[in-house]
């Protein structure tokens, strides 16, 4: 590693159920063991991550230092680049992860280690890998800037699931929360009908019961959606589940555990690099990286290489 880096800190103190910020002091401890010089920052309400870190990567500091889960990863990683335009800020820069979150989806793939001093050492020691990230173009007329996702962003169920879980509160949420909110969501739930176009000339509409864009293989607290799905190919995995009853949902939901998901024939997976999707009836809502995110229509876009991790 460089030596010549300065070093910067982002601390969810919530993350974990409020365990990161009972932890700090032993993560902090850990730092000066392997880092001569780094400062930090906690960070007090949703998405403030993104800002302090377009701030810091303009005021120099090039080894960004996530602590946190999912969506502390998800906030720091937009911050990475400028609004709305797909360029980084700063693209020498790099992004470390001590993972400290309630799931932690995309450092499974990554295969980063959970313990502190272990991540803390493959962050000093590793180089920076760049990595491909997902771009979120919103196409309504009055839409959002663009959203950037690191792991799997995905509309229909997992979507529903994700705005279920939003109403609880993250000192409440166990390991099993996203499976829990799975089964209640179910009660209700009825599979939006969609139109899905990728770059690849596929064209088709149908009800699905999940459509997720895969960057990353696990997401909801360890379901394996996209088993060959890989960070680093410039592609993403598009895994659609056909619509199917409620008691078939729940014969073959812990099928995603066990990474088996995509051999059922209700499942197809398609590769592209651009998939815009649409919705024919209802509104339908997405979410990125465990993150409400709007609803559709948007446009998915890969963004091979785009940002650097050390892993």
């Amino acid at each position: 590693m460089n030596n010549s880096n300065r070093v910067h800190l982002v601390v969810n103190p919530l993350s974990a159920r409020g365990k990161t910020a009972i932890h700090w002091e032993l993560i902090r401890d850990t730092m000066r063991l392997h880092f001569r010089e780094f400062k930090y920052i906690f960070t007090e309400k949703p998405r403030q991550a993104t800002q302090i870190v377009r701030e810091l990567l303009k005021d120099g500091f090039d080894l960004i230092i996530g602590v946190g889960g999912d969506g502390t990863l998800n906030e720091i990683a937009n911050g990475f680049f400028h609004n709305g335009r797909g360029e980084t800020i700063n693209s020498d820069a790099s992004l470390g992860i001590i993972p400290s979150g309630t799931g932690s989806d995309f450092v499974r793939c990554l295969k980063i280690p959970r313990d502190f001093s272990k991540s803390i050492q493959k962050i000093k020691n590793s180089i920076a890998t760049p990595i491909d990230i997902g771009k979120i173009t919103y196409l309504s007329p009055d839409a959002p800037e663009p959203r950037y996702f690191v792991n799997v962003a995905d509309f229909g169920l997992g979507a529903e699931v994700v705005r279920r879980m939003s109403a609880t509160p993250l000192n409440k949420r166990s390991k099993w929360v996203y499976y829990s909110g799975l089964l209640s969501t179910l009660k209700k739930y009825r599979s939006p009908r969609v139109c899905i176009k990728t770059d690849t000339g596929e064209k088709f509409e149908s009800r699905f019961l999940i459509g997720a864009v895969a960057n990353g293989s696990v997401f909801g607290g360890g379901m394996i959606i996209a088993p060959h799905a890989r960070p680093d190919d410039g592609l993403f995995d598009l895994v659609l589940i056909d619509d199917m009853s409620r008691l078939s949902i729940v014969r073959r939901s812990l099928s995603l555990y066990s990474g088996m998901i995509h051999k059922h024939p209700v499942t197809r997976i398609l590769r592209a690099r651009s998939i815009e999707v649409h919705s024919i009836d209802d509104p339908v809502h997405i979410e990125h990286d465990g993150e409400s995110g709007g609803t559709l229509p948007v446009r998915f876009e890969c963004l091979p290489a785009a940002l650097n991790i050390r892993m």
